[in-house]
């Protein structure tokens, strides 16, 4: 699913540089980026992580004709989106995907009853949810404006939750031997994650102020987390680095975002919203994917130059399409730039991911848990 994930990023941002291969191209970028190269990364997350949460001796293998259909499934999915389908059918090849993820982690887990774990099974069925709703409010021809910013704010919620706990979680397993222990402050994650959830809300309702201003305290709580988590140690470890810097993102990102919702004669939201998508969203995806292809060393994970030069394209990326998406420079504007160097680096991304496929490679660390073993 990686690998599927790193040939969608790089593909999708280009409909920008083909004008007329979408009849709308804004909501397919948006949707295909979100459910397409987004849904990809959830699914390759959760299959390699399952064996470990199922326990070592009770490792759940997934069969090959299983993958075999749920990669089927991510396809029709894709191309109903690419020829334009309508009415129930492109409602149900959206689905697919999801839901048949949902049924391969949750059924391993019930059985060994890690019911710690099942809210994992729930998030692709609620990404098939918020699939299904945003295309049926297309296909009826309603008002779909504070939509996309919602669901870029759903996976923001779970970046807030899930990679609060993790980022922190594989601080403290690389450094615990040295005493440099980080505090998670899962109360304040908790109640940032809270007003996330409340700006969706606000943003739904269309209440674009109090849901601009729940996103700055948010972005504000996170940015926090950040400082607090912060160490001397991070800058000879650099896959934790890559963590500590797409965290960083979310943050940024929600101030941002939350900053246009107020001041929305200002700035942009189209374009701010990439802080989240670009920045947090991606960044972050390569930053935890990248880990299942670092080489191993005692008690620790090396990231390659490819690692690190990719993950610092897509930062990269986010700011020349914040800062100068406009802007004209050797013949290409900010926008063109932007896409040519988060291809570039999800390209990169790919190599190690590519070199996997041609050896068995060890189980891969994408756990403080595992990490520490």
């Amino acid at each position: 699913m990686f690998l599927l994930m790193g040939v969608w990023a790089t593909l999708v941002p280009w409909v920008w540089l083909w004008p007329g291969l979408i009849k709308d191209p804004a909501f397919w970028h948006a949707h295909e980026l979100i459910f397409g190269m987004a849904g990809a990364a959830l699914g390759g997350y959760l299959l390699i992580a399952l064996p470990s949460w199922t326990g070592p001796n009770r490792a759940h293998r997934i069969g090959r004709l299983p993958l075999f259909l749920l990669v089927l499934a991510w396809g029709l999915g894709r191309g109903s989106m690419l020829i334009e389908a309508q009415g129930v059918a492109l409602l149900i090849c959206a689905s697919l995907y999801p839901l048949g993820l949902a049924g391969l982690v949750l059924l391993p887990l019930w059985r060994v009853r890690r019911w710690q774990k099942l809210p994992f099974a729930v998030v692709p069925v609620v990404l098939a949810v918020a699939d299904v709703t945003w295309l049926a409010i297309r296909w009826r021809g309603l008002s779909d404006a504070p939509f996309g910013p919602a669901v870029v704010l759903g996976f923001a919620v779970l970046l807030s939750v899930v990679g609060g706990r993790a980022v922190p979680a594989f601080l403290n397993s690389r450094f615990q031997a040295t005493g440099a222990i980080v505090l998670p402050l899962r109360t304040l994650g908790a109640q940032a994650s809270g007003l996330i959830m409340l700006s969706i809300v606000l943003l739904i309702a269309q209440r674009p102020h109090l849901a601009g201003a729940a996103m700055m305290a948010s972005g504000v709580m996170q940015s926090i987390r950040l400082i607090v988590w912060g160490r001397r140690a991070l800058f000879a470890h650099l896959d934790l680095m890559m963590l500590y810097l797409a965290w960083a993102w979310l943050g940024i990102g929600l101030m941002l975002l939350g900053t246009t919702l107020l001041m929305p004669a200002v700035f942009t939201l189209a374009t701010m919203l990439h802080a989240l998508t670009i920045g947090a969203m991606g960044s972050m995806i390569m930053a935890v994917a990248g880990r299942a292809f670092m080489a191993r060393a005692p008690g620790r994970l090396r990231a390659s130059p490819t690692h690190v030069t990719a993950f610092a394209m897509i930062s990269t990326a986010a700011v020349l399409r914040l800062v100068i998406p406009d802007a004209v420079v050797m013949g290409l504007v900010g926008l063109q730039w932007s896409i040519l160097v988060w291809s570039l680096g999800w390209g990169l991304f790919m190599l190690p991911v590519l070199r996997s496929l041609a050896r068995p490679s060890p189980h891969p660390v994408l756990s403080a848990v595992r990490a520490q073993t």
